[in-house]
């Protein structure tokens, strides 16, 4: 319903943001990484939305960037998961740490997150693997080349915890099936499943 919203920052702490736009202020509950990349109040910003609606309550949730809030989404698609726990988890974690905890299934990072139990943790993690991934190779852009250093398919895949031989090595494979004309998504998405 909301995709954003842009306007005036009236107030922000690290839990809140209130926007004015249009003559009208919007709460926002927001995590930790997105209120530090807000400006200070009474300064113009843009923060993208989710409107989270439960039969006693529509919640707006605001996010500093995209990544943030697909890591959100995908979370509170998630048995058990709420918004309240989601916050929680990207309050603590960055979105690219979120995908390195997935990618290495650090278990320790997550239990160390105030809320999340072994079970939501294993849950989170088991979860979220290929999802992250997706989220992230989706967002790519369709550059073509040749794998090399630089190369931005491997290090795609490097963010989402292979070593550098290894993402070059499954770029190499991916490329080799897909043929030289496959863009940074394709090769991604193949090379993750040469990789497995």
């Amino acid at each position: 319903m909301y995709h954003h919203i842009k306007g005036t920052l009236v107030s922000k702490n690290p839990a809140e943001a209130v926007i004015e736009a249009g003559g009208v202020g919007y709460l926002l509950r927001i995590s930790l990484n997105t209120y530090q990349a807000l400006p200070e109040a009474g300064n113009q910003t843009r923060l993208l939305c989710h409107l989270h609606v439960k039969e006693d309550a529509h919640q707006l949730y605001g996010f500093a960037a995209e990544r943030e809030r697909q890591a959100f989404r995908i979370m509170i698609g998630i048995s058990g998961v709420g918004p309240k726990l989601a916050m929680t988890v990207l309050s603590r974690l960055s979105p690219h740490d979120l995908e390195q905890a997935v990618a290495q299934q650090d278990m320790t990072m997550l239990t160390s997150i105030s809320g999340v139990g072994r079970k939501t943790a294993e849950r989170l993690l088991i979860e979220l693997k290929g999802r992250l991934a997706e989220a992230v190779v989706d967002g790519l852009p369709a550059v073509k080349g040749q794998a090399a250093p630089g190369d931005p398919a491997a290090e795609a895949l490097m963010t989402l915890g292979l070593s550098l031989p290894e993402a070059r090595s499954a770029v190499e494979r991916a490329r080799s099936k897909l043929g030289a004309g496959a863009d940074i998504g394709q090769l991604v998405r193949e090379a993750l499943k040469q990789a497995k």
